[in-house]
């Protein structure tokens, strides 16, 4: 006997049964005759282990009812950032972090990656704190946390060895960014070497101004060849290739094939500077995944931490609107997301019992209603 029976759950395009002993998916089969202490019945609809959200700052969240958004410039909204961030404290970080981490739980959310701010305002406070809830929510989320250097490497005395503190500590990528400052190729490698020496990823907030003066690409892409750290290094945003023209843009896609770089896309930028060309990424075989970026801050005085919401900014904005447009940006939120996070993702005999049963019964339905899930399983237990 089993101790949890989905029946009719819809995965990919066929309906299966699914039984889970313990925190364990021993069987799945087209129609299983077994009893089960614990039947539910998925009725035909979406079944994901869950979704991923795979890019955010969660040690900057919530700050807007701490100090309401001001409109502004991209430095103005840094400046108001460094100075709400050198009041931080540990527990002020996680607290925060927490109350939008419950709600990741609720969307759904399987897999969340959060970058993490270290310099000398701010320490390791922030790192600390969601290295914590990262042990915390092992029961219910997958958490990666990367160190990022928001601020630059050379802004201080202090970054550089903060950010190998931080490694060493237990983060699980070492991020940079690629304009702060003018820091450019210095900065990106000091990140990369970082990478190399710890065997970490390495991800950049990555032409992130959409400018031509900012772009960097061709540089990351080099590096991460020489470095042998192909297939290890993800780029988000990627904004200054919608500036580019043709013969510029298949240049680009080429040196993403060539590094094997993967690439997240946080469509709420969209307010400020135009996105990467996704379809021609995909188009590609670059694995793309989708984060929910900044929630409640200075930068986005929105967001829910459901990361179905930005993936739906994106279909409208780059226009997916057929079947199979809709199934690929669930799967940039799904199978697509673990991949470019670098975690093992699917529901199959002897993989972890994490299940979402969607209230839809096709991918334009999970991005056209945005419904709550009908259940969440996570290692076996039932969390709603």
């Amino acid at each position: 006997m089993g101790d949890l029976l989905i029946k009719n759950a819809l995965i990919g395009d066929t309906l299966r049964d699914v039984l889970i002993e313990g925190d364990t998916i021993t069987r799945v089969e087209a129609s299983l005759d077994v009893q089960a202490k614990k039947t539910i019945d998925a009725q035909g609809h979406c079944v994901i282990p869950g979704f991923v959200d795979a890019h955010s700052h969660l040690d900057k969240c919530l700050l807007n009812p701490i100090a309401p958004y001001v409109d502004g410039t991209g430095p103005e909204k840094g400046k108001l950032t460094r100075e709400q961030k050198a009041s931080f404290t540990e527990e002020d970080i996680y607290t925060r972090a927490k109350t939008m981490l419950e709600r990741a739980v609720k969307a759904g959310t399987l897999i969340v990656r959060t970058n993490v701010d270290v310099d000398a305002s701010v320490g390791l406070k922030g790192v600390h704190a969601l290295l914590r809830l990262k042990e915390d929510f092992k029961d219910r989320l997958i958490i990666q946390v990367a160190a990022l250097a928001q601020e630059g490497i050379y802004f201080d005395d202090q970054t550089q060895f903060l950010l190998e503190q931080a490694l060493q500590a237990g983060v699980d990528v070492i991020g940079g960014h690629t304009i702060i400052n003018n820091e450019g190729e210095p900065h990106i490698d000091f990140i990369l070497g970082l990478a190399k020496q710890y065997e970490v990823p390495a991800e950049f907030h990555l032409d992130e101004s959409g400018q031509r003066q900012h772009y960097l690409l061709p540089y990351v892409a080099q590096k991460t060849i020489e470095l042998g750290l192909e297939g290890r290094v993800n780029g988000i945003h990627l904004c200054t290739m919608a500036a580019l023209n043709e013969t510029e843009l298949a240049e680009a896609l080429d040196h993403v094939k060539q590094a094997k770089m993967t690439v997240t896309i946080a469509p709420t930028a969209i307010s400020t500077r135009q996105l990467a060309p996704v379809k021609a990424l995909l188009n590609i075989g670059t694995p793309c995944a989708i984060g929910s970026d900044n929630a409640r801050d200075f930068f986005n005085p929105l967001g829910s931490m459901d990361v179905r919401h930005p993936a739906l900014v994106l279909s409208y904005v780059q226009r997916f609107f057929t079947k199979e447009e809709n199934d690929a940006i669930v799967h940039m939120i799904t199978a697509g997301g673990a991949q470019v996070l670098g975690v093992p993702y699917g529901i199959e005999v002897n993989a972890k019992a994490n299940l979402t049963i969607l209230a839809a019964k096709n991918s334009t339905e999970v991005l056209a209603y945005l419904d709550a899930p009908k259940a969440i399983i996570r290692y076996g237990q039932i969390l709603s």
